[in-house]
């Protein structure tokens, strides 16, 4: 033991003194190279200020030649410029501040030998600047020559009595190069430095540049001594050019000294100091003082730069010392990099080998993460701002069949055609345009021509505005697709079966609860009747049960759709008390209805399915409760312009329910508690259609119990404002229902026995004479022979079914106002929708209750004026000559629907061009916010009661709205409210016509 400790500790000291050794160097290395990183950033900023400064002298100095040009333009654009005028432009210039190096400025006149006196004469006439010219004036040295170079003008005034009249070409090497200037018309500067007489000395230089005379050829060296008039000149302090170029700037550190060469630098070959070189400035203002040499010492950053110059160069050799270049944490990194290295290495070193297996296990999941992502099945691309591609991953090679270097570069189009790619394309354009990222579907074909579904991310690469092209991920969802069809497909499947299940379930059931409701008509022996009214209470319970297995199912399939109409309320719970009024008063239960008394009674809705939920949750109450009252309350929870949100209440005082029970209920198949499912039967759908449907009605549900004291089930919807016709208006004191069919010719299209002898015996209870028809074929027969006042048909029946008889029907001249109502025991809505597109006026499910059966016979023959009407004549009111247009404006339609009555007429025809022209407006704001729903929904709301009135043509485009629901679009609804405006005026003209006909009448 004693050894194996002893070896641990061996071998844990050879490692920690590893470490400390990698420390040791790492810590060194950093220091090194903190200590090489502040030395070259120390050095990028000497190079910075030294480029600089370089910088600012050459500037400096071609300010200077910039000035020279400027006078040169002066002198050669006047021919006689004065002395007075050369001083006005020099003193504008402010010289002092803007060329403080400057130290005089001259204008040399060359004259030739014989016009020396002229040239004398004129000088001391000029009398523009000094009263009585310059009488002293003559030329200096003197002497004959043959020509003069002399200084006529110069600035500042100072210098005139001692400089003017100087001829600076009688000195050869002036002379030599005032003529170099004047065959080249460039600046020369003077290569003689001269020194200037301090204190301090300093050294100055000069510059000329040749005028020529305006408006002369200067092309060659003739013609420019051809033209030659003279040169102006400057000449400035070195010393002062300095400060002046380097005033101001962040250069304090840096060191200047300055010298000037005659030799030409050689190309590739690094700037150096000559012995000839003359020293021009020198930042201690000593010229006699030692200059330091470059690269001498080194505790300085130095550097020799060149200066253009004007006919020779200038060197500029510029030092700082390193440590002025410092920052206070330039001084502190390498110690602090030594001690980061040192430390910072000893404490990873050892995290290093605490984690030396959890790494190892990292390192193994991360291959993993990096084998699952290579695996990815998706396309990545990179486009530019042109939309051709810069980059494809291996899945987009394999995709466009192509290898990578056909397509980088090129756009969609060129590889997979130009129809193909313009959807993309024009996607792709907008992104770019908009910096908006498109999350979507997307179709492509391949190679192969298989059509591949793709899931597309695209996003814009660039600042809003300054998009550079896009990156794109696609991911193949073609399978997806096929599984979509396939469930689509199994719930087609399972949509027919139950829609097979249901005609197939209520077709028997309809014999069975017909011949009960008509045997209990007749029956006398109170057991008998006590069987038979078993046996119809267990089939409306079935059916019942049919019915909510139905709903469930569409609900599920997002199938259920809302039908919007105009309803009243105390007629929606009168329909609920007639319903389960003989249920309460069997349990001696005391059914109350209230309705809040400032809550209109007319609103626009599902009628149906409020109904639906109303008599799931009163059918509860019911048969939940023993004893006392059971409560159905409608109040008002929101109100909006056009909507208003209704709560609906059930209050009963039944069993109850614990908070645990109230949290299990709005499920699938689903009681409060097994038990109850016993004792009170029941499939446990009820209450989760009623919340799905409240749910598809814009609303809630919800429920406070409490076991013992009762429950109180409240749903809300959201309903439509009534604004309009009713749908069903008609004349007051309408005759009870059976007297308006006793009488009446109906033809029953009928496939099934029984239910031929239900509705037999139903109707001629009723006082009705039927005709039965055992398919379509034989209905068409019969009503070739006989006229009837309505055909009620069944859907599916052999030989021909009911769409197709309806169709011919319809087809028919003599029979097209025919009353024809579908009796079906398919239950769906797309069943009464195709029922409707076939032609039929009316719908109705089997098994048929008679009360609903006996109300819409009712309610249509009273549209149509009564039994023996099949098609009516237009009423007397308005005539054939008031109405041009019959599909514009169908008289007969609004004379039944007003049972002839001209008052009547002429007052709904008015209240529906006022309604029809608010719901226009409502359409239009509903357009314009792209709101194809509630555009749909409005246009069934007009539609009605422009079919009340006869607006047939304006009920068509009505009906189109409506059908946008079905897979419209925004085109299609432009278009069609496009046509809607002037088919409404159209229907106003048609209608002030047939009543101003009237009138006269």
């Amino acid at each position: 033991m004693h050894n194996l400790s002893t070896s641990w500790t061996v071998s844990q000291a050879r490692i920690w003194l590893g470490g400390a050794l990698l420390a040791l160097a790492i810590g060194g290395a950093l220091y090194a190279g903190a200590l090489r990183t502040i030395n070259d950033d120390a050095r990028q900023r000497f190079d910075n200020l030294a480029y600089g400064a370089q910088q600012s002298l050459t500037a400096r100095v071609k300010s200077y030649s910039d000035l020279l040009r400027g006078l040169e333009a002066l002198l050669r654009t006047d021919e006689h410029l004065s002395r007075k005028q050369f001083h006005d432009y020099v003193s504008g210039l402010d010289i002092a501040r803007q060329f403080p190096a400057i130290e005089s400025l001259n204008y040399a006149v060359y004259v030739p030998a014989g016009r020396r006196d002229a040239f004398v004469d004129a000088v001391r006439a000029d009398d523009s600047l000094v009263t009585g010219g310059y009488p002293a004036f003559e030329i200096r040295p003197p002497g004959r020559r043959d020509g003069y170079t002399v200084l006529t003008f110069l600035e500042p005034d100072a210098l005139v009595a001692e400089r003017q009249g100087v001829d600076i070409g009688a000195n050869p090497a002036i002379a030599q190069a005032l003529a170099q200037a004047r065959d080249s018309g460039e600046i020369s500067a003077s290569g003689q430095v001269i020194m200037i007489k301090g204190p301090p000395a300093r050294v100055g230089l000069g510059m000329r540049l040749p005028v020529y005379h305006n408006g002369m050829p200067r092309s060659t060296v003739a013609e420019r001594r051809a033209a030659y008039k003279g040169s102006v000149g400057i000449g400035f302090g070195v010393a002062q050019l300095v400060h002046s170029a380097l005033e101001g700037s962040t250069l304090q550190p840096l060191h200047l000294t300055l010298y000037s060469t005659t030799r030409p630098a050689v190309p590739g070959t690094a700037l150096q100091l000559a012995p000839d070189d003359r020293l021009l400035f020198n930042d201690n203002a000593d010229l006699a003082a030692p200059t330091a040499t470059p690269g001498q010492d080194s505790a300085y950053f130095d550097g020799l730069l060149p200066i253009e110059y004007h006919g020779g160069a200038w060197k500029a050799h510029f030092r700082v010392r390193k440590s002025e270049l410092y920052s206070n944490f330039d001084r502190y990194l390498p110690a602090l990099a030594l001690v980061v290295g040192v430390a910072g290495t000893l404490l990873a070193y050892g995290y290093m080998l605490m984690l030396y297996r959890s790494r190892r296990s990292a390192i193994g999941q991360r291959m993993l993460l990096d084998t699952v992502l290579d695996s990815v099945d998706a396309y990545v691309y990179m486009k530019d701002e042109h939309l051709r591609f810069r980059y494809v991953n291996a899945r987009m090679l394999e995709i466009l069949g192509r290898p990578v270097e056909q397509i980088l570069g090129r756009q969609a189009g060129e590889l997979i055609g130009e129809e193909l790619a313009a959807s993309f394309h024009g996607r792709e354009q907008q992104i770019c345009a908009t910096g908006v990222k498109f999350i979507g579907e997307e179709r492509f074909v391949d190679m192969d021509g298989r059509v591949h579904h793709l899931w597309s991310v695209k996003v814009p690469m660039g600042p809003p505005g300054a998009i550079t092209g896009l990156i794109g991920l696609s991911t193949d969802v073609t399978e997806l697709h096929r599984l979509k069809e396939q469930a689509d497909a199994a719930s087609q499947a399972k949509s027919d079966f139950l829609s097979n299940m249901s005609h197939e379930i209520r077709t028997p059931m309809n014999s069975i609860i017909g011949m009960a409701h008509l045997a209990l008509k007749s029956v006398a022996d109170a057991r008998q009747r006590d069987y038979l009214q078993k046996i119809f209470h267990s089939g409306q319970h079935l059916l019942g049960l049919i019915n909510d297995i139905l709903d469930f199912s569409k609900i599920e399939a997002g199938k259920l759709e809302l039908e919007v109409r105009q309803f009243r309320l105390d007629t929606l719970l009168a329909n609920i008390s007639s319903q389960l009024g003989e249920a309460a008063a069997a349990k001696r239960l005391q059914l109350h209805f209230d309705i809040a008394r400032d809550l209109p009674q007319r609103w626009c809705g599902d009628a149906l399915r409020l109904e639906q939920v109303l008599l799931n949750l009163t059918s509860n109450a019911i048969k939940f409760s023993d004893h006392g009252e059971v409560f159905v309350r409608v109040r008002q929870a929101e109100e909006g312009a056009r909507h208003a949100m209704l709560r609906f209440e059930v209050q009963d005082s039944g069993i109850g329910m614990s908070q645990e029970e109230v949290s299990q209920l709005f499920r699938s198949f689903h009681q409060a508690d097994t038990s109850t499912t016993r004792k009170y039967g029941g499939s446990g759908l009820g209450l989760v259609i009623s919340k799905q449907l409240a749910e598809l009605m814009g609303g809630k549900v919800g429920v406070h119990s409490q076991p013992d004291l009762g429950s109180t089930f409240w749903f809300t919807a959201r309903l439509d404002k009534y604004a309009g016709v009713p749908e069903d208006s008609a004349a007051d004191g309408e005759p009870p229902l059976l007297d308006v069919i006793r009488g009446a010719s109906i033809l029953l299209v009928e496939d099934n026995v029984f239910s031929q002898q239900v509705g037999c015996e139903l109707l001629e209870d009723a006082g009705a004479i039927v005709r039965v028809a055992n398919n379509g074929r034989e209905a068409l027969e019969l009503l070739a022979q006989q006229s009837y006042d309505c055909v009620l048909m069944d859907v599916q029946m052999p030989e021909m079914d009911g769409f197709e008889a309806t169709r011919r029907i319809r087809a028919d001249p003599l029979l097209a106002g025919l009353l024809v109502i579908a009796m079906t025991a398919n239950a769906g809505s797309e069943d009464r929708v195709r029922c409707l597109e076939a032609g039929m006026d009316e719908f109705l499910t089997k098994p048929i209750a008679p009360m609903l059966l006996f109300q819409l016979l009712a309610k249509w023959l009273r549209r149509r004026g009564g039994i023996g009407n099949v098609a009516p004549a237009p009423a007397s009111v308005l005539t054939a000559a008031g109405v041009r247009d019959t599909a514009v404006l169908e008289v007969a339609a609004l004379s039944l629907t007003f049972s002839n009555d001209p008052v009547k007429m002429r007052k709904y025809a008015q209240l529906f061009l006022d309604t029809a022209r608010d719901g226009l407006a409502e359409m239009e704001q509903a357009l314009a916010l792209e709101d194809l729903n509630r555009l749909a929904d409005l246009g069934h709301r007009t539609k009605s009661s422009a079919l009340a009135v006869g607006a047939n043509a304006f009920a068509a485009l009505c009906l189109a709205l409506e059908n946008l629901r079905r897979g419209g679009d925004l085109a299609q609804a432009r278009a069609l409210m496009a046509q809607t405006g002037p088919a409404l005026a159209r229907v106003a003209e048609q209608i002030s016509l047939g009543f101003a006909n009237s009138d006269t009448t």
